[in-house]
């Protein structure tokens, strides 16, 4: 399981990173406007509350997947490229 947990992670913060490139910052584009904005980590987290009810690998797989993408985002891949965890 561990396994697959990594590979989704990876493959989603590779989206995360291309997406970033694409787009641009999310806090720039909205700057001065009252924009809501979730992080991927809360998504993440309340996917495996489901695991709890709904005993399924992949549910539990998905949740900790885009919580641990959302978590080396902000405080390893962001740190190193624009000096900042854009974190809360």
């Amino acid at each position: 399981m561990w396994g697959f947990v990594i590979l989704l992670t990876l493959a989603i913060e590779l989206g995360t990173i291309i997406g970033r490139i694409g787009f641009g910052s999310w806090k720039q584009r909205h700057k001065g406007k009252k924009v809501g904005h979730m992080h991927h980590m809360y998504v993440g987290i309340f996917i495996c509350f489901f695991y709890f009810y709904i005993t399924l690998d992949i549910v539990l797989i998905i949740g900790l997947s885009l919580f641990f993408s959302d978590a080396i985002h902000h405080f390893i891949v962001l740190p190193l490229w624009v000096k900042r965890t854009e974190f809360p």
